[in-house]
């Protein structure tokens, strides 16, 4: 319910977990997970904020913050949400990496 058109109500403040991994050069990798935050927006247009630290080798880490798109229906009474942003490094000189996925689906709010 609330994936429609017209007016929709405040969301609950439901969340999901989301799991990836940066790629390196050279076929490395390092997965990163966490738990969104509570949902903003309009049931029907609602979005999250996903942020973390990774922690790389030689004591650098990455950290993120992107806002996700809108929710996906998935069935079952349950959606999900699109991601992709940038992971910083610090330390050793500041290069990105780039993250992108999809989150765990979540009981839709009524």
């Amino acid at each position: 319910m609330g994936y429609g058109t017209g007016p929709a109500p405040a969301q609950k403040g439901h969340v999901h977990q989301y799991s990836g991994k940066i790629f390196f050069k050279f076929g490395s990798q390092i997965p990163y997970q966490g738990k969104s935050s509570p949902a903003f927006g309009a049931v029907d247009r609602h979005t999250h904020t996903l942020s973390g630290t990774i922690s790389l080798s030689r004591g650098q880490v990455c950290k993120y913050e992107v806002v996700t798109g809108p929710g996906i229906p998935s069935g079952q009474g349950q959606h999900a949400h699109r991601y992709s942003g940038v992971a910083r490094a610090t330390g050793g000189g500041p290069r990105e990496y780039w993250l992108s996925g999809v989150t765990m689906p979540a009981k839709n709010d009524a």
